[in-house]
């Protein structure tokens, strides 16, 4: 099932279902009264995705309910515009889930703000084939998923403009894959933490590249202050777990800038599962409905790794096949 948020002509918001025979949305709230009404609790969370998700009864009265207004004419009913976020997160886990991206990420930060050390970089990674080691992972993160507590309140929606920090020179985008919870765990198996998962959303954890690398030389914490608390942004749609789970390490990624494709990725290789990582934020921790977990930046899927870099205006498309694109646009430099 996807879904998204829709605004009502005539006032409020309501969650709308993908009718894909007639390809189109169909917004709860205002199909219930062309269909004579819809069940007390399917009109409960008429505007309540992660509700929607957590019960598949409901979700079949929901699909029931587009089949039954198929012959009514929906268009002016509802608008897609201004996008609204799909959910309001509870809070964001954001993880690192790719080596590729990790040293290729770090090998163009020490190269752009380190130059110094580029050559010696270089040298031994022609000599021995190998990754230069300051710029490999730790060991933890391949024994299980590491992650840090990300700003969930700064979430940006599908064709916003991304602000430009007075503090940043360096702005980054990142393509991810993120999952919300539908279903509450504490100190759950991996099986259990997949089970609780309800859908799944393209995001982007825009970056502040220059003060990452002061907060990781000079700062006390590593590179997870001003860095990545200014913003990020989340696609339009949610798409239900069982659609995503099953082909979860086989979707094809793409970034695009001003109608460019700057990298094609996927969600291969994904060093831990997306229920190891519900089962590791789990431990001993509660986890509720609305908590969202994402997978870290795919490979090749920010501007750092290509040493390319989004200016002022550029229009920014990220994609992942079957989750959908997230679309936005790059402030003005110090403006956000």
């Amino acid at each position: 099932m996807r879904l998204r948020r829709v605004t009502l002509t005539t006032g409020g918001t309501s969650v709308a279902v993908w009718d894909a025979p007639r390809e189109r949305w169909v917004p709860l709230a205002a199909a219930a009264p062309l269909a004579g009404g819809a069940p007390p609790e399917l009109q409960a969370v008429a505007d309540d995705p992660i509700a929607l998700l957590a019960d598949p009864g409901l979700r079949a009265e929901a699909e029931r309910l587009a089949a039954e207004v198929a012959d009514h004419d929906l268009d002016t009913a509802f608008s897609l515009s201004p996008a609204l976020l799909p959910f309001a997160p509870r809070s964001l886990r954001a993880f690192a889930g790719w080596q590729e991206h990790w040293e290729q990420a770090a090998r163009t930060l020490v190269g752009r703000y380190f130059p110094r050390v580029r050559p010696v970089m270089r040298a031994y990674e022609r000599v021995t084939r190998t990754t230069f080691p300051p710029l490999r992972p730790g060991p933890l993160f391949f024994e299980r998923p590491c992650f840090y507590v990300g700003t969930h309140t700064t979430f940006l929606p599908d064709g916003a403009e991304l602000p430009w920090p007075a503090f940043c020179r360096d702005l980054d985008y990142e393509l991810e894959l993120a999952c919300v919870l539908a279903h509450p765990v504490r100190d759950c198996t991996p099986d259990e933490g997949a089970a609780a998962i309800g859908g799944f959303v393209v995001m982007n954890d825009c970056s502040a590249r220059d003060v990452q690398w002061e907060e990781a030389r000079r700062g006390l914490f590593g590179p997870l202050g001003k860095t990545k608390s200014f913003a990020n942004a989340m696609g339009p749609e949610l798409v239900s777990a069982d659609e995503i789970l099953p082909r979860v390490g086989a979707l094809r990624g793409t970034v695009r800038v001003n109608g460019e494709t700057w990298s094609e990725t996927s969600t291969a290789g994904m060093q831990h599962t997306f229920g190891e990582l519900v089962a590791e934020a789990a431990r001993g921790e509660q986890l509720l409905p609305g908590e969202m977990l994402s997978s870290g930046t795919l490979p090749r899927g920010c501007g750092m790794e290509l040493d390319r870099w989004i200016q002022p205006g550029d229009a920014l498309e990220l994609e992942i096949e079957g989750v959908g694109v997230l679309r936005g646009t790059v402030g003005a430099r110090g403006a956000g």
